[in-house]
């Protein structure tokens, strides 16, 4: 009996060992490499890569994110639960024993057990309900594998945007400068009034300002991006993110069909499917609580020389109350389960609705903010003709420039919103509609049971 019990192994948590361990990861690390394999056997064979894409990055999230390892810690408390459901409980043991002065054999021992029995109906439905809770849980972890997928693709997101806006408001700023330094020479030569280089030099102001708030941005998204991956921010310092379409994403041609499938079984969806099937256990078994439990109670006495075999049998009587309360309460829980799950579903509806007509008008948007930027473009070339033949001076040409370049910045603008549609349509759907992330659909779904019949899904996490 000895092998069989479990034994105590004390696993203390320091955390200064901790903050130095975390302190000192990287993504190049072969730890690292060895769990990605169990995620992405084909990303581990070129770890670390020379640059970085989003299925890289996912792939590292998957095994690294702290919040992913407390949900997965917190499934397997359900799976631990559910085993525990099944058990079959233990006896109490009574010892006795009585001491009789007058007797010719004064002493009584005794033994006896108390016997709590369940009916095989009610083992059934312990065990339902610890299962549905698992397959909720299971669920949820997989609802919290696409919230790192999301927080993941925002903070990249966030980082593409401000690296490219500082790089154009480099340039920007670099010919307002000197547009304003052309402006000024002109007022030296009494070209034009003092007066007009006000607006310049204030243009020059907000784009450094401008520019400040970009490398801000740049840093926040950065420190964004290590918590999602669950490394320290100077992790990334040398880091190389490949996003090359970031901005210009392609047609979502899959959207329709992903579409069907979110509204049947994306992974809230599916939890409160299972938590409305278990309210539904759970209103069962607090039904069949109102009847009597039974207690078998065997036992041996030794009773001053005479040996006897005592069996009783106990009940729970129902004669003041018959689970009134716990009916009334897993009734009221089964209307609340039933209305969050259709809650659920109309918002699921809602959501990529709102998403498909989000993601057709930022495509507009874009087309609109291009046509612009190319005309800009013209004129800077018209005011390059112009410069050429002696039509305009150099800050008239540098006014231009200076114009295409905004237009630019515009366009950027433009495609970070159409960036954001999309992810938010993909975020709606549940789904990556394109890039590389395609090869790791099954990773993100890889916590999922393996169907959605929550009354039978008893697989372990």
């Amino acid at each position: 009996m000895s092998a069989a019990c479990a034994r105590y192994e004390p696993r203390p948590i320091d955390p200064a060992t901790t903050a130095q361990a975390f302190a000192a990861r990287r993504l190049d690390a072969p730890e690292l490499r060895e769990a990605v394999r169990d995620v992405a056997p084909q990303l581990a064979a070129n770890w670390p890569p020379p640059s970085w894409s989003r299925a890289d990055l996912l792939a590292a999230a998957l095994v690294q994110n702290s919040k992913l390892a407390l949900a997965r810690a917190q499934t397997q408390a359900a799976w631990a639960r559910q085993v525990g459901a099944g058990a079959t409980p233990n006896p109490d043991l009574n010892l006795q024993s009585e001491y009789a002065r007058d007797e010719t054999r004064p002493w009584l021992y005794g033994i006896a057990f108390d016997f709590a029995l369940r009916t095989p109906s009610r083992r059934r439905l312990d065990i339902d309900v610890a299962r549905l809770a698992t397959t909720s849980a299971r669920w949820q972890l997989v609802e919290q594998t696409w919230g790192v997928r999301r927080a993941l693709v925002d903070a990249l997101g966030e980082g593409e945007l401000a690296r490219r806006r500082v790089e154009t408001l480099d340039r920007l700023l670099q010919l307002q400068r000197q547009w304003l330094s052309a402006q000024q020479r002109r007022v030296e030569l009494g070209a034009e009034a003092p007066g007009t280089l006000a607006n310049l030099r204030m243009a020059v102001l907000e784009l450094e300002q401008q520019r400040a708030e970009a490398g801000r941005d740049a840093a926040g998204a950065q420190a964004a991006l290590a918590a999602v991956l669950g490394l320290p921010a100077q992790a990334l310092d040398d880091v190389q993110v490949d996003w090359s379409d970031w901005g210009t994403p392609p047609e979502a041609a899959a959207a329709g069909e992903a579409g069907e499938r979110a509204l049947l079984a994306r992974a809230d969806l599916a939890a409160a499917i299972a938590d409305y099937a278990g309210a539904e256990k759970q209103l069962e078994r607090a039904v069949a609580r109102q009847y009597p439990q039974f207690h078998l109670r065997p036992g041996y006495y030794w009773d001053h020389g005479i040996a006897k075999w005592p069996l009783d049998v106990g009940f729970e009587l129902p004669l003041f109350q018959r689970n009134e309360g716990e009916i009334a309460d897993a009734r009221a829980a089964r209307e609340v389960a039933g209305q969050r799950l259709l809650a659920v579903q109309a918002g699921i509806q809602g959501e990529i609705e709102a998403a498909r007509r989000a993601d057709a008008a930022a495509v507009t948007n874009v087309n609109a903010a291009q046509r612009r930027l190319d005309e800009a473009r013209r004129q800077a070339q018209h005011a390059e003709f112009g410069l050429g033949l002696g039509a305009i001076d150099r800050a008239e040409r540098l006014g231009a420039q200076t114009l295409a370049v905004r237009a630019e910045l515009d366009l950027l603008q433009a495609r970070a919103q159409a960036q954001l549609a999309r992810n938010a349509l993909e975020d709606a759907l549940r789904e990556p509609l394109s890039g590389p992330e395609l090869a790791l659909q099954s990773a993100l779904h890889r916590d999922a049971p393996a169907t959605n019949s929550a009354s039978t899904d008893g697989d372990r996490p």
